[in-house]
């Protein structure tokens, strides 16, 4: 096969789902779950506010959202929260992913390629989503910020990187913490204009797409 030995390293929210399709009513369900928790937040999270979250690591998104400090307790069960209403929502089909992810991902399996998933979603977060879309096969591995406790996405793709073997990686994501991982791996970077990032914090990847179906188009080449 023409891509036998290419790894293909993929962000999940902004790349591969439109994490905004389950996103608002996630956030409406988790808050009013943790208030009756007792945990103390702003009475209005702005939606701006929730958008800016968007492919952070849970350890920044709740103290952004609450605008303090959060305990060790609070993140724990604000983490375990906002999974269940996560995992619920996609069990119940009000999730989607981009156009053409789904053809995309199965012509790069078949033609001979590893894929990869690397997110800063909770790892229950990521398997639900390639599971009820139907490509768990096609996936490698699947790797989260929260499944290998490492704070930055350069840790965790170095990690995927030992774990999965292969002769040339690339790495596909719409925000910069996807361009530095890349680049401080020493791999080719396809940035994604249509997720959350936007041109400015792309704009060192090697490559960028409008739509996820041009890399079918890329050919691999260290940067």
């Amino acid at each position: 096969m023409k891509r036998r030995g290419e790894l293909w390293i993929f962000d999940m929210d902004g790349t591969l789902f439109e994490a905004t399709s389950i996103a608002e009513e996630t956030f409406v369900r988790t808050f009013s779950r943790l208030r009756q928790a007792g945990v103390q937040m702003p009475d209005d999270i702005k939606r701006e506010t929730i958008q800016k979250t968007y492919g952070y690591t849970h350890d920044k998104i709740w103290p952004t959202l609450f605008e303090r400090e959060v305990t060790e307790e609070e993140r724990e069960l604000a983490d375990r929260v906002i999974l269940e209403e996560e995992v619920a929502l996609l069990i119940e089909g009000k999730g989607r992913l981009y156009p053409g992810v789904v053809d995309t991902l199965k012509i790069l399996h078949e033609e001979g390629a590893k894929l990869a998933v690397a997110s800063n979603g909770q790892q229950g977060y990521i398997e639900t989503i390639v599971e009820v879309n139907g490509m768990r096969d096609w996936f490698a591995g699947l790797y989260s910020a929260s499944g290998y406790q490492v704070t930055t996405k350069i840790d965790l793709v170095q990690i995927l990187l030992r774990e999965i073997p292969h002769e040339v990686a690339v790495m596909v994501g719409d925000r910069t913490s996807d361009v530095e991982a890349g680049y401080y791996n020493g791999l080719m970077t396809i940035g994604c204009t249509y997720g959350f990032g936007g041109d400015a914090e792309i704009e060192k990847a090697n490559v960028k797409v409008d739509d996820l179906r041009e890399i079918v188009k890329v050919r691999l080449a260290q940067p």
